[in-house]
This record gives structure tokens, sequence and C-alpha cells, in this order.
């Protein structure tokens, strides 16, 4: 998945969860979390590739 379908499946679970429950449950929260941070690892990713680059290993 790219890093803007990611980010919009977090922000559906969200969205979805907060209509459906009023506040969002925890579960559901960790979910869209967990995609949060997959979307910029991803956003990073496509970042670097499309500059041709590879970060620099330590």
């Amino acid at each position: 998945m790219t890093a803007a379908e990611l980010r919009a499946a977090a922000e559906r679970i969200v969205t979805k969860d907060t209509l459906s429950y009023g506040a969002i449950r925890p579960d559901e929260f960790r979910k869209a979390e967990i995609l949060a941070q997959l979307a910029v690892s991803a956003a990073i990713s496509e970042t670097t590739h499309a500059r041709g680059t590879e970060p620099t290993q330590r």
C-alpha cells in the first residue's frame, strides 16, 4: 500500500468508529495508530525512492 492508502485506511477506522459508537474504541484506535505509522514509513520510503537515493546506514 502507498502512504496515501495507509493514511486513508487509518482515517476510515477513526471516522467509522466515531460515527458508530460515539468514541473510538481502544482496539480500533490502535489499528489506526499502526496504519498511521506505516503511512509515515511508506512516505519516507516513497520519497527516498523518488529521489533515487538510499538512506545511509549507521
